[in-house]
């Protein structure tokens, strides 16, 4: 058997020098917070899917300004998802909106950051350290 590991996507925010964040309303870390993002389809880029999940999940048109890394610890997601994640900014005024994925989304001051799910508190560490 064949073990794979998919790649997903993963967006750092900043809003007004906050990180937009959305609570999970599934496992695995339900009730987490965590960054916009998800798998990365077959017929798209990694920055593709950042932009289509952010989208999804949030309700943000965004473009993509740098790439801040890629986290591939096996021990970051049960399911052994492997993520590329972006530095995004909004386009337009759009208020952020809690889509089927989320209980809801806020913004957070990197420094001060609530319980998250996965490495994203690494991630959004790194994405402002920059």
């Amino acid at each position: 058997m064949v073990d794979v590991r998919a790649l997903t996507s993963d967006a750092v925010i900043k809003l007004n020098g906050d990180v937009l964040l959305l609570e999970r309303a599934h496992s695995p870390f339900e009730g987490h917070w965590v960054l916009p993002g998800g798998l990365v389809e077959p017929d798209e880029t990694a920055q593709e899917a950042c932009i289509r999940e952010t989208k999804e999940e949030v309700g943000l048109d965004v473009v993509v300004e740098e790439f801040v890394g890629l986290y591939d610890d096996p021990d970051r997601d049960e399911r052994g998802n492997v993520s590329a994640a972006y530095r995004c900014t909004p386009i337009g005024d759009e208020a952020p909106i809690p889509r089927e994925e989320a209980h809801q989304v806020d913004t957070f001051d990197p420094a001060d950051l609530p319980e998250m799910g996965f490495d994203h508190e690494q991630i959004v560490t790194d994405a402002f350290s920059e």
